[in-house]
């Protein structure tokens, strides 16, 4: 999911074309699934695999990290509204 790929170049997966894109990644922790919108990522137009940057990664595990003990089955993030922010993460208690 993640390496140095440049213009031109094909999916190792499939064979595919890759092009600069953005793509929803589903991360699955053990007591929640995280799914992270609009990450800047190069797609394959044929399988749809997503190669994300070193940046990306970084902000990805940042933000999982952050995630650690909160209480919810499912959270849902943008991409950009996350790298964009060192805001702190906070989770809603459910009545």
């Amino acid at each position: 999911m993640t390496g140095k790929l440049g213009k031109g170049s094909r999916c190792p997966l499939c064979g595919g074309r890759l092009e600069w894109g953005t793509a929803t990644i589903p991360f699955v922790l053990p007591d929640t699934v995280v799914l992270v919108k609009e990450v800047p990522a190069e797609v394959c137009q044929s399988c749809h695999e997503p190669y994300l940057t070193g940046q990306a990664v970084d902000h990805i595990t940042d933000l999982l990290n952050r995630l650690r003990g909160l209480r919810a089955e499912v959270l849902i993030f943008s991409y950009a509204q996350f790298a964009s922010t060192a805001q702190p993460i906070v989770a809603a208690e459910s009545p």
